[in-house]
């Protein structure tokens, strides 16, 4: 990736039509670190019967707009949204 993009952990819900974002953090960068945070985070959001997903942006809102429109290629819907508290995002 290049310099100015690096990696997002977002973590949600999928509602079908929607995706309930619950929190957005940037992943650490320290491989092992980064792994330990993974494993951390895929136990609690199993247990709230939840979803994890990562992907590479330049900041926070690039990353929700990359991670909405893969779903939306996922789910064959183009306008698939994430909200998040309440809000459209």
């Amino acid at each position: 990736m290049s310099d100015n993009t690096r990696e997002f952990i977002l973590v949600g819900q999928d509602q079908g039509g929607h995706y309930d974002l619950w929190d957005i953090a940037p992943a650490p960068t320290d491989p092992t670190v980064r792994a330990t945070k993974l494993e951390e985070i895929s136990v609690d959001v199993m247990d709230a019967f939840g979803d994890m997903s990562t992907v590479w942006a330049a900041d926070e809102d690039a990353a929700i707009e990359k991670f909405r429109a893969e779903q939306a290629e996922i789910s064959g819907l183009s306008d698939y949204r994430v909200v998040r508290h309440g809000q459209e995002v």
